[in-house]
């Protein structure tokens, strides 16, 4: 294959491509890289490093080098230039051992990195909803808020509830939080733990919190524990924490 064919059948390649000699001299550029890499047409015949902005020299420089030395990794680094993000991949080319030069690839991912930022906002949002799901905290009457549990509770899920709880205590100026622990799986020191750091917390603001939905196998478990129910107000179920909350306010006017 002649030269000028090979050099039409690159110029046809999406890739951006440049092919630079052994004596860094650039040999190569098809119209895609010049696009992307916004350079001037008459490159070929100039040595590369006065074609770079001279921040990447010394990256360039190693690359070289690396290459030049027989190693056989393509070397891969990432570019901005103006709005677009491009992939770069040097690859050293030889002949029978002997060593030509490196050809340089350029791919425009710019639309995969939107993509990827997006994926990653829309993952945050959904994060973001899962932790409001997981802790509903409901105003179900003047100065009193819901907050019902469902599932398991960890450290970082405890931290969620008490920094939303908190906020809604302040928000609405309430008196009373009926925390319901009818749909926690089960209770161990941990989320005892956490549960009394919610009660102690949200007493600090000025709210009573009630504890409602505790099961014989909870209220064992608390026992085991060594939880000490006199520092807690603890009901049958929602309703009856509901009872007490508006029987506890009517009492204050």
């Amino acid at each position: 294959m002649d030269k000028a064919k090979l050099e039409a059948i690159l110029a046809c390649i999406a890739e951006g491509t440049i092919f630079v000699g052994e004596d860094h001299i650039i040999e190569f550029v098809n119209d895609r890289a010049e696009t992307m890499l916004n350079l001037p047409k008459d490159l070929v015949g100039k040595d590369v490093f006065a074609c770079h902005p001279e921040s990447l020299n010394q990256t360039l420089t190693e690359a070289l080098d690396q290459i030049r030395s027989g190693s056989d990794e393509v070397i891969k680094m990432t570019l901005v230039v103006g709005d677009r993000n491009l992939d770069f991949s040097a690859t050293g080319v030889y002949l029978g051992g002997e060593y030509l030069g490196v050809l340089m690839t350029i791919k425009d991912v710019t639309e995969a990195v939107s993509r990827e930022e997006e994926l990653t906002s829309l993952a945050g949002q959904l994060r973001a909803a899962q932790d409001e799901l997981s802790t509903p905290v409901v105003q179900i009457w003047d100065q009193v808020l819901a907050l019902p549990l469902i599932g398991s509770i960890d450290s970082k899920r405890a931290q969620t509830v008490t920094e939303v709880l908190l906020e809604r205590i302040v928000a609405t100026q309430s008196e009373v939080v009926i925390l319901d622990i009818t749909g926690v799986h089960s209770v161990d020191t941990n989320v005892t733990s956490h549960l009394l750091k919610i009660v102690s917390a949200s007493r600090l603001l000025g709210a009573e919190c009630v504890i409602t939905g505790i099961g014989p196998n909870i209220a064992q478990t608390m026992i085991h524990l060594g939880v000490d129910l006199d520092e807690l107000t603890t009901m049958a179920d929602m309703q009856e924490g509901l009872r007490y909350a508006i029987d506890r306010l009517k009492d204050e006017k």
